[in-house]
């Protein structure tokens, strides 16, 4: 098992600021995010188990103690186009505490977001589908794209 990174500190809050908090990732050039409170735990490269008749998006399953998750190839089930070398299971729950695995390529900081730089996501997302974007937030150098744990869960249609 990963230990969870330190907070990253790229600006300094003001006393009394309303934030967020993230657990960030990489997906090729793509700088991603999910609410910490949806993180269960991050381990490094599962044994994967492969699951016939299993949608494109779907590498397998896992065993992580005695407990079978769905082993999810993020990059696939958001419409990033390319392989990735996932080395990660991020394990994430949805709001009925089901638990999934999300393959990630790499991990990043944990990220204190100011709520005012947090805003939704614009129509159209170059390389990627929109559905599964809950809210971009501007970093000083790069863009957090924020994903809807709720739609990455859901059968695609």
């Amino acid at each position: 098992m990963v230990e969870l990174p330190v907070p990253s500190s790229e600006r300094t809050l003001a006393l009394g600021e309303k934030t967020e908090t993230f657990v960030t990732f990489w997906l090729g050039e793509f700088y991603f995010g999910l609410p910490i409170s949806e993180v269960v735990e991050i381990n490094r490269k599962l044994e994967i188990t492969p699951v016939p008749l299993a949608p494109a998006y779907i590498r397998g399953i896992v065993n992580l103690r005695g407990q079978v998750l769905t082993a999810i190839d993020l990059a696939r089930r958001i419409g990033l186009d390319g392989e990735n070398a996932a080395e990660y299971n991020l394990i994430v729950r949805d709001e009925d505490e089901d638990k999934v695995s999300l393959l990630v390529e790499r991990i990043g900081d944990i990220l204190e977001v100011p709520v005012e730089s947090i805003e939704e996501p614009p129509e159209k997302i170059e390389g990627m589908e929109r559905r599964f974007v809950r809210w971009v937030c501007q970093l000083p150098e790069r863009l957090l794209v924020i994903l809807h744990t709720r739609e990455l869960f859901q059968e695609s249609g």
